[in-house]
């Protein structure tokens, strides 16, 4: 009897041990298929010499991408977003995936770094204080939102509200629309030496 116990789990390690060379096996064979299928796909997607409709392509010493729609002869009709053009097949160039990506990444890094220098600069020129005595209720608004707006984007803690008069309708105005902004934490008469209730003093989060 322990005989053929040991012979039974003999057989089923073997067994066992044939079905997992075979989905090991089973397993490499797809892995190359796919590989196989990506690496044709990407070879039948780009040939420079060729141009069909779906094609990425630019003119020849422009940036601009464009898509092809339709061939006509030696004239390709291209969109450039929501226009249209029609070009020479000959003044073409053909613009790879791997192309587009990279030109996509510069673009990107240009962008944030551009970003980034804009934010520097205005955080260096970013004054805490805004005057708006003398001007319309709508001019004096208009120019508040863009103050606190960029004030927060500066990340500025703190910022000061000329309006004038403490009774007067821009100091009102001024304190209906700080209740509006989500990034103001608290508001209020700027101390009496500094001039009091004709400047509102705003804390940021």
């Amino acid at each position: 009897d322990l005989e053929k116990f040991k012979e039974s789990i003999t057989t089923e390690a073997i067994i066992d041990d044939k079905i997992s060379r075979k989905i090991q096996k089973i397993k490499e064979r797809e892995k190359h298929k796919r590989n196989k299928i990506f690496t044709n796909s990407e070879n039948i997607a780009f040939d420079s010499n060729v141009i069909a409709v779906g094609d990425a392509v630019k003119v020849k010493g422009q940036a601009s991408i464009g898509e092809v729609m339709e061939i006509q002869g030696k004239n390709v009709v291209i969109a450039f977003g929501m226009l249209k053009s029609t070009v020479k097949i000959d003044q073409l160039e053909k613009i790879s995936k791997n192309q587009i990506k990279r030109e996509k990444n510069i673009k990107a890094t240009f962008v944030s770094e551009q970003t980034a220098d804009d934010m520097r600069e205005k955080k260096l020129n970013f004054k805490q204080d805004i005057d708006i005595r003398g001007l319309r209720g709508d001019e004096a608004i208009q120019a508040v939102t863009y103050f606190i707006d960029d004030a927060i984007l500066v990340g500025c803690s703190k910022v000061r509200i000329l309006h004038g008069t403490g009774t007067g309708i821009l100091r009102q105005l001024v304190r209906q629309y700080l209740k509006t902004v989500p990034g103001v934490k608290h508001f209020q008469d700027e101390h009496v030496q500094f001039g009091g209730a004709g400047i509102t003093v705003v804390d940021l989060e």
